[in-house]
């Protein structure tokens, strides 16, 4: 098992147990630290932990429809500055609670906003608990810290809420731990860590990243081949599949992986070899009776060779995640790869490999 998915694994078990972890957020200020927790295993001990050594902002992060239930409306409606500061949502209280900042109150303030049983009348406002909304598809529709402590509370088989508060520097109290310091954090006190990154790339390793659309026979140049439409998961994009002869008989397959250019495979630039290297895929497997095109279309701006900036490119790693679920879809995990672009083929081929072993 990989190093990495020992870390995510070993988050995931304490938080189930109730014990906080650590994240680290690599692209966020710089690799600042998280003190996450369980919201349903919220107790004054661990309040009491969180609020010494972090901010003390602490914050429950809720998916967007428990917001909406506990009828908690934003802090702000908009968000000029990208600070996510339109996610928070009004600080609350548990009723019945005596002031509210004490670690006690606090923790049965957090432990109310993940009880399912809450209702909106349950809290007073505003309070000393600042409710936050996370992306619906977490880390892999918004890789931060809050949607990290959703995740992985969702994971361990708790409530989707999760306390968190950034960690405080030891070595220059007046700001928050970056760099190695949340790491050393955890040595300290014997708590699991794990960064955000390696939560991303465990959750597409091991939760299935496409679904199929449709499947037809299509009349081609090259005789009448099987395509299958698929789509993300996450993101919506959708992905055409070529099948040509048959696949799965344990034999190697040959495969071509090409990204949609919409300037080279349908105008026929010549800014670019794309068009040409989709029209040789297509011929050489069809007079060789037998092999798989993968036709990518990756999420957001236009991909055109000659027209689109090249920082429009899509991330291999990204994409050869999803080439591995759709191979995997298919039944194929024995593969002969193209020549054409052989550094994006290994990175296919370790994310199959990968994702077989995850399966």
């Amino acid at each position: 098992m990989r190093t990495t998915d020992l870390r995510v694994r070993r988050a995931i078990h304490a938080v189930a147990e109730g014990r906080p972890v650590v994240v680290t957020a690599d692209t966020e200020r710089e690799g600042a630290g998280y003190l996450v927790f369980a919201a349903d295993a919220a107790t004054p001990n661990i309040l009491a932990f969180t609020v010494r050594h972090t901010s003390g902002l602490v914050r429950v992060a809720l998916p967007l429809s428990e917001c909406a239930r506990l009828d908690l409306p934003p802090m702000c409606s908009a968000d000029p500055d990208g600070s996510h500061a339109a996610a928070q949502r009004v600080a609350v209280d548990a009723g019945g609670n005596g002031t509210g900042i004490s670690a006690t109150d606090r923790a049965r303030t957090i432990a109310a906003l993940a009880s399912e049983h809450a209702q909106p009348g349950d809290f007073r406002r505003p309070g000393h608990v600042i409710p936050v909304h996370a992306n619906a598809d977490g880390v892999l529709g918004s890789p931060g810290a809050v949607e990290a402590a959703v995740d992985l509370a969702r994971l361990s088989g708790r409530r989707q809420a999760a306390g968190l508060c950034e960690i405080v520097s030891r070595n220059h109290p007046a700001t928050i731990a970056c760099g190695t310091e949340p790491v050393e954090f955890a040595l300290e006190h014997g708590l699991a860590t794990v960064s955000i990154g390696e939560l991303v790339a465990y959750r597409r390793r091991t939760e299935r990243q496409v679904v199929r659309l449709a499947e037809t026979v299509l009349p081609t140049g090259g005789g009448r081949h099987r395509v299958i439409g698929f789509r993300d998961v996450h993101g919506g994009a959708e992905h055409l599949v070529l099948v040509i002869g048959s696949v799965g008989s344990g034999e190697p397959v040959p495969l071509h992986v090409h990204v949609e250019c919409l300037t080279g495979d349908v105008f026929g630039s010549t800014v670019c070899h794309c068009g040409a290297e989709l029209d040789s895929a297509v011929a050489t497997m069809s007079a060789q009776g037998g092999g798989v095109i993968v036709y990518l279309r990756p999420p957001g701006s236009l991909r055109a060779c000659g027209l689109s900036r090249p920082d429009h490119s899509p991330s291999p790693d990204l994409l050869s995640d999803t080439v591995a679920w759709i191979l995997r879809d298919l039944g194929v995990y024995s593969l002969r790869l193209a020549d054409d672009a052989p550094g994006y083929g290994l990175v296919m081929f370790g994310a199959l490999r990968q994702n077989r072993t995850a399966a």
